[in-house]
């Protein structure tokens, strides 16, 4: 009797709450540009606030940080892929979590 092993499915790393799928794909965006917040910040929870086009980052059911779809791309090396007109209030500098090259 051979031992044989089942392929699982790999546990979600994160979950990412957003109603927007569709407009951001068209626009360009890559929902694995949110592998590195998970990987370099612990972020077990992305949630996608469409009128400020940025995702609020959480970490154990806290809120942490934002980013938007912009400065995620530039993190990735793409362009920016939208005119943001409504921007989310930044954390603080003393509080904030996702470092920026740029800052």
């Amino acid at each position: 009797m051979s031992e044989t092993k089942r392929g699982r499915k790999p546990a979600a790393k994160y979950e990412v709450v957003c109603d927007e799928r569709g407009f951001l794909e068209t626009k360009g965006f890559d929902f694995s540009w949110l592998d590195t917040l998970h990987t370099n910040y612990g972020f077990d929870t992305f949630q996608y606030i469409h009128k400020f086009r940025a995702f609020r980052c959480y970490k154990e059911g806290k809120h942490l940080d934002w980013i938007d779809i912009n400065d995620l791309a530039l993190l990735n090396g793409k362009r920016r892929i939208a005119e943001i007109l409504l921007k989310h209030q930044q954390v603080s500098p003393k509080r904030a979590v996702i470092q920026y090259p740029w800052r």
